[in-house]
């Protein structure tokens, strides 16, 4: 099994084509250039699928912009999609929305757009992974001629010597990933205040490049929806079990746990292309699903194949009393900032979600806590921020608070002065207080009745802030 991987400018995509079908390879070829990654399947050296990671040229938009399948329908696809192994093309054939021979003509068009935009590229990488598991679901011809790979060759070359040769690409840009590791790691040892002896500076190096590399790694590789907490499958469970599902049921039970609004979120804007159309509130999610979706969201989110989060999980826990006391604390701060109350309770219930990307790659390498581990997750929170927002098509203001901490936008002093209200809860550097103790105490007393209702450790108002270690 050889894999391969390297730089277009150095391997060119046309050769790199031919390089596949001549020597009829099978796996993943993933080409990536900024925020647009590529994922060409191949299957004996033939194309089996083609898909891109931008929202308009995913499979589930194209359908929709081409009037193919209702939003209702795809939504609905969709939650299954994004819980299960089954692909999009599987289960849109078999509930017969459309026959193999006329699917394949749709997803051809598609796959031919996408492949020929990268002959366009000036810069960009690829990887070949022949371990990666290809189903040939379609019949999709895309052997293209050696004359027009030729072609299209040399007008990729034509097009790259008309960038300015100073344009330098950033490291994020052209990876998708993390700065560079040695400036980085000396920005880390900064931030923990460590000093280490060569042996421990070592193995702390290897952490943080293996860090990144898995970070990376499950950033640019599709992740189903997130689990959610075992109380909120539960109940979602009873939801379930009436006779008519109405959307709005489900609002209440988003409103104490960040997984199912942002699952909600995901859902509901996984057909948006321009992000102003993005919605951000569980009741606006709801209401773009529709009953149909709803009900197979929560029927995959309680079912015993997608178990939920362990009650016992002190990252996801800290992370959803973080979420809580910023939604609660935002809510009531909402007039301040001229935002509109459900606004601001969903920007506080989302701030903290790049912490759970972070804290599983951290726990599956077994990052010791301290320090040097705290610090490793704040390097990154900011670029995983920005990269999941982009990637749901979440809206820009959640995509602020995510990513721009020194943005002056009303929705980032808001989350900032409500993560400051109760600043034991939160996660991460705190701001600087702005509210009162008496506001804090007020704030304090709501969310301790939920707290003790989910079984979290009370707020305490002005006390120290307790980071994620």
């Amino acid at each position: 099994m050889v894999s391969l991987q390297g730089e277009l400018s150095t391997f060119g995509f046309a050769d790199l084509l031919q390089w596949m079908e001549l020597n009829r390879r099978s796996g993943h070829l993933t080409l990536v250039r900024g925020g647009d990654r590529r994922v060409i399947e191949w299957k004996d050296g033939e194309i089996a699928y083609v898909s891109g990671s931008l929202p308009r040229d995913r499979l589930a938009a194209f359908l929709h912009r081409e009037k193919v399948l209702s939003a209702a329908t795809l939504h609905t696809l969709l939650a299954r999609n994004f819980t299960t192994d089954t692909n999009l093309t599987r289960l849109i054939l078999d509930g017969g929305h459309d026959t193999v021979a006329q699917f394949s003509r749709r997803v051809e068009e598609l796959a031919r757009r996408l492949l020929f935009e990268i002959f366009e590229w000036p810069d960009g990488r690829f990887e070949y992974d022949p371990e990666s598991r290809v189903e040939r679901i379609l019949r999709i011809r895309l052997k293209l001629p050696a004359q027009a790979l030729a072609f299209q060759a040399v007008k990729a070359l034509d097009e790259a010597q008309r960038v300015p040769k100073n344009r330098q690409v950033g490291a994020s840009e052209s990876t998708g990933g993390a700065p560079d590791g040695d400036p980085l790691f000396w920005d880390l040892l900064e931030r923990a205040g460590l000093s280490l002896d060569p042996k421990e500076g070592r193995r702390r190096q290897w952490e943080l490049r293996e860090f990144t590399r898995r970070l990376r790694h499950r950033l640019t590789t599709f992740n189903m929806l997130r689990p959610v907490h075992e109380d909120t499958a539960s109940l979602l469970r009873k939801l379930g079990t009436r006779d008519r599902l109405e959307p709005a049921a489900v609002v209440p039970i988003a409103a104490i746990d960040p997984s199912l609004t942002l699952d909600l979120l995901v859902l509901a804007n996984s057909l948006v292309v321009e992000r102003r159309n993005s919605v951000l509130t569980a009741s606006d999610a709801l209401d773009r699903l529709g009953p149909a979706a709803t009900a197979a969201l929560v029927e995959r989110l309680s079912a015993p194949d997608f178990p939920p989060l362990p009650a016992g999980d002190a990252g996801e826990n800290a992370i959803r009393r973080a979420s809580l006391a910023a939604a609660i604390a935002a809510r009531r701060l909402a007039g301040k900032f001229g935002v509109a109350p459900d606004r601001a309770y969903a920007l506080g219930l989302l701030h903290a979600i790049s912490y759970a990307d972070l804290i599983a790659v951290s726990g599956e390498m077994e990052v010791s806590p301290g320090p040097f581990r705290s610090a490793l997750l704040e390097a990154h929170r900011l670029l995983v921020g920005r990269l999941r927002a982009q990637a749901w098509s979440l809206p820009a203001d959640l995509e602020a608070v995510l990513s721009d901490p020194e943005s002056d936008s009303s929705a980032v002093a808001l989350v900032h002065a409500a993560r400051a209200t109760l600043p034991d809860c939160a996660l991460g550097p705190v701001p600087a207080a702005t509210s009162s103790n008496r506001a804090s105490r007020a704030a304090a007393a709501e969310l301790n009745r939920l707290f003790a209702a989910l079984g979290l450790p009370p707020a305490g108002g002005k006390a120290p802030p307790a980071h994620v270690n």
